[in-house]
């Protein structure tokens, strides 16, 4: 039964720099007792300088038709981008999700990617979404290499959110490569 009179649900705010954070109650809550949950969202505004290694190694590049580096590109050009992921440890790490965000105004050429069973070596599966790919891997020590295409559909200028790689059992394991910025002209 719900006591009379109390909220059922009451949101607060709390500063990203908080150590900790305490629930309590005017009176002793009856079983089930209470419920929590901590929402984050949005999005970094500010690039982060410094890859995380904890484990996991990952790097991107955006490459042009000739396999160079490319932080400009015209509307509706294909741009290679070349994914790299390897485990720091002494052994392969199994069950690792390597999510790589798109840059706004880009998108999966369909033809280079199936979602999926994978047919790349060493990934297990393949989920195209709107604006990330995601590839579910057997991560080894050496370097296990992903390439597929993604075309601009907008100009302007945007930001290439950093790559992003977890173990799915291990929170501590995990790799996160550097952002970057493409312009696209018409």
């Amino acid at each position: 039964a719900l006591v009379t009179g109390a909220k059922l649900l009451q949101r607060t705010n709390f500063s990203g720099d908080a150590a900790a954070l305490r629930f309590r109650t005017p009176t002793a809550l009856n079983p089930p007792g209470a419920y929590y949950q901590v929402i984050e969202a949005g999005f970094d505004r500010k690039l982060s300088d410094k890859p995380i290694t904890e484990g996991l190694e990952v790097y991107r590049e955006l490459l042009n038709k000739s396999n160079n580096p490319v932080t400009t590109t015209k509307l509706g050009d294909v741009v290679t981008v070349r994914l790299r992921i390897r485990s720091l440890r002494a052994e392969w790490i199994s069950n690792v999700a390597l999510i790589d965000l798109l840059p706004g105004g880009f998108e999966v050429v369909s033809s280079s990617l199936t979602p999926g069973v994978s047919e790349i070596k060493g990934v297990d599966y393949v989920d195209v979404r709107e604006d990330r790919a995601i590839f579910y891997a057997t991560v080894p020590t050496k370097t296990l290499e992903i390439t597929y295409q993604i075309k601009s559909c907008n100009r302007g200028n945007f930001v290439v959110p950093p790559v992003f790689a977890e173990s799915m059992y291990d929170r501590n394991v995990k790799g996160r490569g550097l952002g970057g910025k493409i312009s696209v002209t018409k």
